[in-house]
C-alpha cells in the first residue's frame, strides 16, 4: 500500500508486507508461474520497492524462503522447549506441532521442498535452503535423541518420515496424516533406545 501523504515511510513494515504477500502467491501459483506483477498487486508496492528492497525475483524468493526458515525453526525450537520431558517427548512433540499444520486451512506442504522441487534440481537458492532446511531437522533430531544407539540414523529415519508425511498429506489434503506419522515415529523411538 502506498504511503499516504504525511505518513512516515516504514521500510521494515514495507519488507514485511511484500515478503508476506510473495509468499501467499508463490505458495499458491508457483516460484516460476507467478510473476513479479502479482507480487506487486498482493503487496500493494512497487515494483522499484521490491527491486530496491530485494534485487530481483530471485532474491525475494530466497528472501521468503529464508524468512519461511527463519520462522519454521523458532515455531520447532518452542515446540521442543515447551514439551520439556525426555527425548521422546521432545520428538513427539516436533510431529504434534506438523499434525496441527497439516489440519490448518490452505495448508500446501513445506515451502522449502516445494521450491527446490519446482526448481528442479537447479543449484539455486531453492535448493540450497531446502539441504539446510533437512540438515536442520536432521540436527535437532539428533540431538534430542544424543541417547540412541545410533542417533545419525534415528534422525536420519525421522526426517524421511516427517518430509514424506508432510507431501502426501499436501499431495492428499489428508491432515489426518500426522496422526499416522505419530504411530510410526512412536515405533522408530521404540526401537531407537
Amino acid at each position: 500500500m502506498p504511503v499516504k501523504a504525511g505518513e512516515r515511510l516504514d521500510p521494515e513494515a514495507t519488507k514485511a508486507r511484500i515478503l508476506k504477500a510473495a509468499a501467499d502467491v508463490f505458495g499458491r501459483r508457483g516460484i516460476h508461474a507467478a510473476g513479479i506483477n502479482e507480487v506487486v498487486e498482493a503487496a500493494g508496492a512497487s515494483k522499484l520497492t521490491i527491486y530496491k528492497n530485494f534485487g530481483s525475483k530471485e532474491g525475494l524468493v530466497e528472501a521468503v524462503l529464508t524468512d519461511r526458515t527463519q520462522r519454521v525453526r523458532a515455531w520447532h525450537h518452542q515446540a521442543v522447549e515447551q514439551a520439556g520431558g525426555d527425548a521422546r517427548e521432545r520428538v513427539l512433540a516436533v510431529f504434534d506441532l506438523v499434525a496441527s499444520w497439516y489440519a490448518e486451512a490452505g495448508f500446501r506442504g513445506c515451502a522449502m521442498m516445494n521450491a527446490a522441487t519446482e526448481d528442479r534440481g537447479q543449484d539455486g537458492a531453492p535448493r540450497r535452503l531446502a539441504q539446510d532446511h533437512l540438515a536442520f531437522y536432521r540436527s535437532l533430531f539428533e540431538r534430542l535423541l544424543s541417547e540412541a544407539r545410533d542417533p545419525k540414523a534415528s534422525a536420519r529415519q525421522l526426517v524421511v518420515v516427517l518430509e514424506g508425511a508432510t507431501l502426501i498429506s499436501a499431495v492428499d489434503q489428508d491432515p489426518g496424516l500426522g496422526a499416522e506419522a505419530r504411530v510410526i515415529v512412536e515405533t522408530l523411538l521404540d526401537a531407537a533406545f
